[in-house]
């Protein structure tokens, strides 16, 4: 059984090593299933569940209901791309199926969608608490919520057998051990999303809402409303996915604040340049890939306003970034690139280089200019020079004739 053995060994090493960075959310995420394969699965089981339910009669087509989740959603949309900007050419739809019962909504990776009566009529959601709702479901979906799921429902299925053939003596006991394994793993995978899933939908969402031109302090209410209606109920298909509790209202009541100004911003009365759930995709409007949005937060807003200021950090672990920051300098990934200058946190010209390189080509012209300058004085120190530096090299960047040429 000494194959066994070892072909466990290598499968719990293929699991370990299947994790990637996610660039909106800075998450570390199980990745196993490829993006092709996870759309391919999404668009397959979102159109027999669509098919099943036209038999049935429960899609509601070309209403005043439909007519409103689509206006709705597609101000969500105008808004999703320009943080992802490839989910431009996702087959963006959303669906109301008409069951008053039925308190939920949903967003399958590739921006398939689908809402319930019971949730936009049963619960007599204004237009700003749909777009809550439905901005958290696109949440899931820009955050590769699906994929990682599957992810685990593969990994849980690779470490039932890696786990069986490490532990077994024989190919009976083998056997017997995955079937009993088994089972733990699909209580593993059966179980909510998890309360990080939740906690990145709800961010995304209240803020694609609030871009939208919808109130943030709908998020709140929205979520005392189902409550109420969860407990009336005595439960329902919503909170099998998605748990709440009073630590999540009081999370979403404390980003009210930030997302205001967002709003005062907004145009409530937007309407975006493009339908996205029924317009000739081929016309649909060219995105900026280099330029991405980045959610809010409070670095992010220092960063973009010129006020980012690098602490000691350590020399050592901005060499084990080093490689990854120049990569993402090369390809123009400006919105990584800052994210990753920010955390790895390292006072050195190279590492304003960086800041203002990304400011430029993300649009913040004035937090450029301050960071370049940083860039230029830090480069003439000793401490702070990567030139002068024993550990830290310049990537072959000239960071003084850089600096200045802009």
């Amino acid at each position: 059984m000494k194959h066994l053995f070892v072909w466990g060994l290598l499968l719990l090493a293929s699991v370990l090593s299947g994790c990637a960075t996610n660039s909106m959310t800075g998450r570390s995420q199980l990745s196993l299933v490829s993006p092709e394969s996870v759309m391919k699965q999404s668009t397959l089981h979102y159109g027999n569940l669509l098919g099943d339910l036209r038999k049935k009669d429960k899609v509601l087509v070309n209403t005043n209901l439909t007519r409103r989740i689509d206006q709705i959603t597609n101000r969500l949309i105008a808004q999703a791309v320009l943080y992802r900007p490839e989910t431009a050419q996702w087959n963006w739809r959303v669906s109301v199926i008409d069951d008053i019962k039925t308190i939920n909504a949903f967003c399958m990776p590739g921006g398939l969608m689908a809402i319930y009566t019971g949730l936009a009529e049963g619960l007599q959601a204004t237009d700003d608490e749909i777009a809550q709702v439905m901005g958290h479901e696109i949440g899931h979906a820009l955050a590769n919520h699906g994929a990682e799921k599957m992810s685990v429902q593969v990994a849980s299925s690779v470490a039932v057998l890696a786990a069986s053939a490490v532990v077994s003596s024989n190919s009976r006991q083998f056997q017997n051990n995955q079937a009993l394994l088994t089972v733990s793993a699909l209580a593993f995978v059966n179980l909510p999303n998890s309360r990080t899933a939740e906690t990145e939908a709800d961010r995304i969402g209240i803020e694609l809402a609030a871009r939208a031109g919808y109130k943030p302090q709908a998020a709140v209410s929205l979520w005392q409303k189902m409550m109420r209606a969860n407990k009336e109920k005595g439960g329902s298909d919503f909170w099998r996915t998605h748990p709440s509790s009073e630590r999540r209202i009081e999370f979403l009541r404390g980003l009210e604040p930030p997302m205001q100004a967002l709003y005062t911003r907004a145009s409530a009365s937007m309407t975006p340049p493009f339908d996205w759930l029924h317009g000739d995709k081929a016309r649909r409007p060219q995105m900026d890939g280099s330029r991405p949005l980045a959610f809010y937060s409070e670095s992010w807003d220092a960063f973009s306003q010129g006020r980012s200021e690098l602490g000691a950090g350590s020399a050592l672990g901005f060499t084990f970034v080093q490689g990854k920051l120049f990569r993402l300098y090369s390809e123009k990934s400006w919105r990584d690139l800052a994210q990753e200058t920010l955390d790895a946190n390292f006072r050195m010209d190279l590492a304003y280089f960086y800041l203002g390189q990304s400011a430029a080509g993300l649009g913040f012209d004035e937090a450029a200019r301050t960071y370049l300058a940083r860039a230029a004085e830090l480069a003439g120190t000793a401490d702070a020079s990567c030139a002068k530096h024993l550990m830290v090299s310049c990537s072959g960047i000239d960071v003084i004739q850089a600096s200045r040429a802009r």
